[in-house]
């Protein structure tokens, strides 16, 4: 399981996706803030004005949850990640990142998984994973955020991986309404009103109900049905445009 008093690195696609590791984030910060840095990866660059705006909105979203905002780093600062694109900057992501572990000598690492949820959460989890298949240094935990799992008559699941990959997965605990701040990160971001709005029903139910989250070690490629996948359903992106990338870092 993830150790908390270790010095860790999370790397998320995108400014909000931080909502699905709140029980993490605050267990750490409960023990010393100083142990997180966060990597942020794909924005709306051709959009500065919203631009703006995320990132105020996700300063304010980790104060919340007590990380120091020295500990945040924008991908966009150093090289252009699109949102919806961040598989044509797997390259410079993938060098970037392995760098900056040489340098600053991480434990863990923790992300999204590949779950066929969102092309960017998917191509930035095969990154992360090219990665540590290259070196095995450091811990690697990846975290599901939404999939095209059904929950009820809601064609989505949130916070829980499909079902072909449950046996990757284990449950860590945490105290009863850990996932509060959620709640918080959610009214936070204005900006995507709408998509926190969808995502309500499930933060309620993990707030009052689940004191848990599912973490895995390792993603299975293969435990992914592309066809019915929300990256091709939702946002057309064909498996072969992200394999071959990520075959070629």
């Amino acid at each position: 399981m993830i150790d908390y008093q270790k010095n860790s690195l999370i790397v998320l696609p995108h400014l909000d996706d931080e909502f699905a590791l709140i029980p993490i984030i605050k267990k750490f910060t409960s023990i010393s803030n100083k142990n997180l840095t966060f990597i942020y990866c794909a924005e709306k660059n051709n959009n500065e004005n919203l631009k703006k705006i995320r990132r105020e909105e996700n300063k304010k979203a980790l104060d919340t949850l007590d990380c120091q905002k020295g500990q945040v780093i924008y991908l966009n600062d150093f090289f252009p990640v699109d949102d919806l694109e961040l598989i044509d900057s797997s390259s410079e992501i993938y060098y970037f990142i392995k760098s900056f572990l040489n340098k600053n000598k991480f434990k863990q690492i923790i992300t999204l998984s590949f779950e066929g949820g969102h092309p960017d959460h998917d191509s930035l989890a095969l990154i992360i994973n090219k990665i540590s298949d290259r070196d095995k240094s450091f811990n690697i935990f990846f975290v599901p955020a939404y999939n095209s799992r059904r929950t009820f008559m809601i064609p989505v699941s949130v916070f829980r991986p499909l079902k072909s990959q449950l046996q990757f997965f284990t449950k860590e605990n945490f105290q009863s309404f850990f996932w509060v701040d959620a709640l918080k990160i959610a009214i936070i971001y204005k900006s995507e009103r709408l998509a926190f709005i969808k995502l309500l029903p499930f933060i309620l139910f993990k707030l009052f109900f689940s004191k848990s989250i599912y973490i895995s070690h390792l993603i299975q490629v293969e435990s992914v049905d592309w066809e019915e996948s929300l990256s091709l359903r939702r946002y057309s992106v064909k498996w072969h445009t992200i394999i071959k990338k990520i075959n070629n870092l």
